[in-house]
């Protein structure tokens, strides 16, 4: 609080502005209010509502919504986060089935992906085909052709297994991978089904066909698997897929393949 001289300091000083002339009680009174009839005139002219016509829109404004024979722009905007892929996909379902040709970023990303994954399945189909008639061509016995491809999808299926035990999904990064493991995984099964053919009685793990295999693999194994230490997120899912693809097909080539070509031989 204030002393007693200041108090009565501060109170004399008032009692004087109080009898002062009119003159400074009006100066005062400007300073303090003069802007206030003009600042209430401002707010009650942004407050006043007056009617718009889409002639009043600036032209860069209108020829976004309204086309030059007349059409005009309707925006659909969703309730879902569209940051996940259901709620993507289910809103562009709903705005296409009302509206077929609709555009936008939503349903450009799900028709581009659906078209995306349409076109990978056709050339997987032809690739799956085209290595089939040539493993005929090569291999020319139908038992062989599938013992070839036995180890492969039996190693496709657990890559898949795996990536899906551990959270991971397909993607268009490391999808490509798949067409890659395909032509690994044929390639050894073809050398290791050929020289069990040459040497149909000898271990075929115990021979230099069966380590070239193995060393193969195991560079590609470490060549691929350091792409999963990549800071970016689809060149590491590439790199992890990758991993799991080539590790798998090892497995399955010097595991499953000399098993079945040891039951072969011994019901032959």
């Amino acid at each position: 609080g204030l002393d007693v001289p200041a108090a009565a300091s501060l109170r004399r000083r008032l009692d004087a502005a109080l009898q002062a002339d009119d003159a400074v009680l009006l100066g005062v009174e400007q300073d303090v209010t003069g802007g206030l009839p003009g600042e209430l005139d401002a707010l009650a002219l942004a407050a006043s509502t007056q009617g718009a016509r889409a002639e009043d829109l600036p032209d860069t404004l209108r020829v976004r919504w309204e086309a030059a024979d007349g059409r005009r722009r309707v925006e659909a905007s969703p309730r879902a986060n569209l940051a996940r892929l259901d709620d993507l996909a289910a809103f562009a379902a709903e705005v296409t089935a009302v509206a077929p040709t609709a555009v936008g970023g939503p349903v450009t990303i799900v028709s581009a992906g659906s078209a995306a994954v349409r076109a990978f399945r056709a050339a997987f189909l032809y690739a799956f085909v085209a290595i089939g008639l040539v493993l005929v061509a090569i291999v020319r016995r139908p038992l062989d052709v599938l013992l070839v491809f036995a180890p492969l999808l039996l190693a496709g299926a657990l890559t898949g297994a795996a990536l899906a035990a551990g959270g991971g999904t397909l993607n268009f990064a490391n999808v490509i991978s798949l067409p890659l493991l395909l032509g690994i995984g044929v390639d050894n099964g073809i050398h290791m089904v050929h020289r069990a053919r040459l040497e149909p009685h000898r271990n075929i793990l115990r021979t230099s066909t069966a380590r070239a295999v193995f060393y193969s693999c195991l560079t590609t194994l470490c060549g691929f698997g350091s792409l999963a230490l990549s800071p970016h997120p689809g060149t590491a899912s590439l790199g992890v897929l990758l991993t799991l693809g080539v590790g798998f097909t090892l497995v399955c080539t010097l595991v499953v393949l000399p098993a079945l070509l040891a039951r072969r031989e011994a019901t032959a």
